[in-house]
């Protein structure tokens, strides 16, 4: 069971979502506990998978520190957590209050998973035409942007066309997102192909500050919001990705019905071995 420091006994959260719990930090701040929960299928497993939290912590923190050069995000630097939080600061981060913007900004910079489905029935992807011959994981000629709702707690994400997110948002503020999203995923995927990683997609969450500023927010680049794989794996036929879909493949492969299980420890094993191995490429000088 994972330790908790008194902090989290004494305060309930403001919000809870899938796998991170949030609470008020003071004037302005909040700080992100994330759990060791996964979900798959937008359902949220009880059973808990060991150093995820913290590895999903540390991962959007080096992302969050190496993009504030391409946009502002909501991360606040407080030295304090490890004393404040000695058992779980690994997996906290303090940071400005924001009111999240409900869309999810998804690039994708190669067919793979639910794209390539819908490319193979239609020859698009979303509302975007996509030229024939594509096979899986092929790259596309530019990254596209296929957004979708945020659900609440519970309920499925919607996609929508980037035409719904403009009367949704406004013309101004759906433009702002995609480029920066593109912008944020361009950068990423060229500094993972350096160390090794291939970064196919991806998605993004932005909040509005009190000055009505647009951040970045939630988690970036981690392998529970992005599709990775090494980057001399991409032309295989079987990939090893390094996210939740060797989890929902081993769901299907028992016939999942939408229950709490027990996740047997070769599972979890394989899973934080696979999360790790992204933090450690990622930070390899």
């Amino acid at each position: 069971m994972t330790q908790i420091d008194n902090f989290f006994l004494e305060n309930k959260p403001l919000f809870s979502g899938k796998i991170r719990d949030i609470y008020d930090y003071g004037e302005d701040k909040l700080l992100i506990k994330t759990s060791n929960k996964i979900s798959a299928f937008d359902f949220v497993f009880d059973d808990e998978i060991p150093d995820k939290g913290s590895l999903l912590t540390n991962i959007t923190k080096f992302w969050f520190n190496k993009t504030k050069h391409i946009v502002q995000n909501h991360l606040l630097e407080d030295d304090s957590i490890s004393e404040l939080f000695p058992l779980t600061h690994e997996s906290c981060m303090v940071v400005k209050k924001c009111k999240p913007i409900r869309v999810e900004a998804i690039v994708r910079g190669y067919i793979s998973g639910s794209a390539f489905d819908q490319y193979n029935e239609e020859g698009k992807v979303s509302d975007i035409k996509i030229r024939d011959g594509l096979k899986i994981n092929d790259k596309f000629d530019e990254p596209i942007f296929t957004p979708s709702t945020k659900a609440d707690v519970g309920s499925k994400d919607e996609n929508i066309t980037f035409s719904d997110m403009n009367n949704m948002l406004g013309e101004e503020t759906s433009n702002y997102i995609k480029n920066k999203s593109i912008e944020l995923y361009s950068y990423a995927h060229e500094l993972a192909q350096k160390k090794g990683l291939c970064l196919l997609d991806t998605k993004f969450e932005f909040g509005y500050d009190s000055n009505n500023n647009i951040l970045l927010i939630d988690e970036i680049f981690t392998p529970d919001c992005s599709r990775y794989c090494l980057t001399d794996n991409t032309r295989n036929r079987d990939i090893d990705y390094f996210d939740k879909q060797f989890f929902r493949n081993y769901l299907r492969s028992i016939n999942w019905s939408q229950q709490q299980i027990m996740i047997p420890n070769e599972i979890k094993a394989i899973i934080i071995k696979r999360y790790k191995q992204v933090y450690e490429l990622i930070n390899n000088a």
